[in-house]
């Protein structure tokens, strides 16, 4: 068959395809990362790069203006090889620019501390079997001549109180070594279970801990720190976009893809080796940290996460009944699944709830206290997917909504992640209907994310701009509310390309904000339906927490004018930014935490909302603003007659 060389710039790759291949699927093998939040389906139109030369075959889409095919701009998923090609990608740092909450600094920082007061007034004691042990050995002689592991062994029975001691051979391989190079002075890291005692690694500095890893594996970022075992210390922190991104935003486009030929192996590989080495490299480098002296790790992840983390199959979690391969996996080592640490440390996955409901949730009702609390807490992870749990100490109930990428920017057509040059904030001035924006990192705006949809709808449905049905009243005179006939139909221009970074328009058009009304609606419909099955209504929630990187800038009242959340007091809320990585650590300096997080998993009960016979109706009300049944939102009675 004929070959191809396709070079991609300015990574300057080069890789060799059969002629016909997908030239998404081209960048793919040559380790080129290119956006693709709908999998490749060619509806999301991120995956632009600009041809240079070749022979090719490519579909015209409607996300591409007649300007952009002038020069050569095309969607790669809709894009075929068909002789040596030369291709631009237009999106280079896409990854390593999403905003990611810094869990160890600031008020997050204090809900790390709050985390483990909660666990230790409950009596959830934090202590870990893992220590280190120095220790000063009498040097070899002609009378006292026993192998270098027995007389390790002997020393460890001494102060330990231990009976049995074992060792990895990684271990043995090391301890001739470094017994002599040190004087006959070493300091191990141990793991101790009552009579046993487990040599898992030798210290080679001195300063050096027993280090745990833990990560909040989400959809689109994660998010890792590592921490002193023994004092809880977090010494590193680090964050990045989950490189499986270019396979799908969602977990579903991820699923299908992992049943292609080597698709849950590059899964397993882009989160592995792409995203967690990655991030575990700029720990250890800049502090100077052996890699050999992280010995042990916790993970939480949503189910799909989870399954793609250990490289097991999780194609049934799509298919109905949702059938997930486990919900408490065993401990797998490091060295099973690819992670640059100490091979033999264990590797904990916070355990499932269900298909949609997974460790991430168990870590952060773990974390925010929501299993030993009097109140009733209505829990929201407002992510790539939308989780919620309903409760307190004395029952538990939760759903995942199919809310889609639209959080994260996805399936909106300048919709971006939090990352720099996205817009975050929206405010329109109801005389003149021009719009004041903020963009993160100060820069010219690229598009815009999360919160600043959620400002720009909700400001457009309070200036009459839109009404209860995402509709734009064309009727209104303004130069920023137009009909666009290349997408057919009418929009808003929040920014006018002339001042953006691209030089196009930033806008949210009718299709943009059908898709959030559908995404805030299977929320809100979620916590309804979760309410209804308590026989309990929004005034009885006492607390609402909001997790997730949307609620770094969730503004309140706009977030109840759209309908996404409860119209209940303000001070109700309350944000706790990533708890599921809170979660994670709290089980990194805790063994009774993690036992405690199997019995909070093992307690929730699950909506599965599908299966539900009020939900569809609870989800078709809720796709209006702020919904058909403006009862449930008192607070809105003014902006209803405007």
């Amino acid at each position: 068959m004929e070959k191809c060389t396709i070079t991609f710039q300015p990574a300057g790759k080069t890789v060799e395809v059969t002629r016909g291949t997908n030239l998404m699927e081209a960048a793919r093998k040559a380790g080129v990362f290119l956006d693709a939040p709908c999998g490749g389906k060619g509806v999301c139109g991120k995956c632009k790069v600009k041809v240079k030369s070749g022979a090719h075959k490519h579909e015209y889409n409607s996300l591409l203006s007649p300007e952009e095919i002038e020069q050569g701009i095309r969607l790669a998923c809709m894009t075929w090889v068909q002789d040596d090609m030369t291709v631009e990608i237009l999106q280079i740092d896409v990854i390593n620019d999403i905003m990611v909450e810094d869990i160890t600094s600031g008020s997050k920082g204090k809900f790390i501390k709050k985390t483990v007061e909660t666990l230790t007034s409950s009596g959830v004691k934090i202590v870990t079997k893992f220590e280190a042990v120095s220790l000063k050995l009498p040097k070899p002689t002609i009378d006292d001549n026993i192998p270098d592991f027995e007389r390790v062994e002997r020393e460890l029975r001494q102060v330990l109180g231990c009976k049995n001691v074992k060792c990895f051979v990684e271990v043995l391989k090391k301890l001739p070594q470094a017994l002599r190079r040190n004087n006959f002075e070493i300091r191990l890291f141990v793991s101790k279970n009552s009579d046993d005692c487990n040599i898992v690694s030798i210290a080679e500095k001195e300063k050096a801990g027993p280090l745990g890893l833990c990560a909040d594996i989400g959809t689109t970022t994660v998010a890792a720190c590592l921490a002193d075992i023994q004092t809880g210390e977090i010494v590193a922190s680090a964050n990045s976009g989950n490189l499986q991104m270019q396979y799908g935003a969602d977990v579903i486009s991820r699923i299908i893809y992992s049943t292609k030929n080597s698709g849950l192996k590059k899964l397993q590989q882009a989160i592995a080796e792409g995203t967690l080495n990655q991030l575990i490299n700029n720990m250890t480098s800049k502090l100077n940290i052996d890699k050999n002296d992280i010995i042990f790790s916790v993970f939480a992840g949503n189910t799909t996460m989870t399954h793609f983390l250990l490289g097991i199959p999780a194609e049934n979690i799509r298919i109905e009944p949702y059938i997930p391969a486990f919900r408490h996996a065993p401990i797998f080592r490091a060295g099973d699944i690819l992670l640059d640490i100490n091979k033999n440390a264990p590797v904990f996955t916070l355990p499932n709830v269900a298909s949609y409901v997974g460790g991430d949730i168990v870590a952060g009702v773990l974390a925010s206290g929501i299993w030993n609390s009097d109140e009733t807490i209505l829990f929201m992870d407002l992510g790539t997917n939308g989780e919620i749990v309903l409760g307190n100490k004395e029952w538990m109930l939760t759903c995942a909504c199919s809310a889609g990428p639209a959080f994260e920017g996805g399936e909106i057509s300048c919709g971006m992640r939090a990352a720099i040059g996205a817009i975050d904030e929206v405010k329109i001035n109801r005389y003149d209907l021009r719009p004041e924006i903020k963009v993160i990192g100060n820069v010219m705006p690229k598009g815009i994310c999360g919160s600043g949809i959620i400002d720009a709808i909700a400001e457009m449905f309070l200036t009459g701009i839109i009404d209860m049905k995402g509709k734009l009243n064309t009727t209104i005179k303004s130069d920023r509310i137009r009909y666009n006939a290349h997408i057919g139909c009418s929009e808003y221009v929040i920014v006018f390309g002339d001042e953006t970074e691209s030089g196009r328009d930033i806008t949210i058009n009718e299709i943009d904000i059908d898709n959030f009304l559908r995404a805030k609606g299977a929320v809100y419909s979620g916590a309804r339906t979760l309410l209804n099955n308590a026989g309990m209504t929004p005034e009885d929630i006492d607390k609402v927490i909001i997790a997730g990187g949307i609620g770094q800038n969730l503004d309140i009242e706009n977030s109840i004018v759209i309908g996404l959340l409860p119209d209940i007091p303000h001070d109700k809320f309350d944000f706790v930014g990533n708890s599921s990585l809170a979660g994670a650590y709290a089980c990194v300096i805790s063994d009774e935490a993690r036992k405690k997080a199997a019995e909070i998993a093992d307690n929730m009960t699950y909506i599965e909302l599908s299966a539900d016979p009020l939900y569809m109706e609870e989800f078709i009300s809720a796709c209006f603003l702020p919904h058909t049944d403006t009862s449930l939102f008192p607070s809105l009675k003014d902006v209803m007659n405007l």
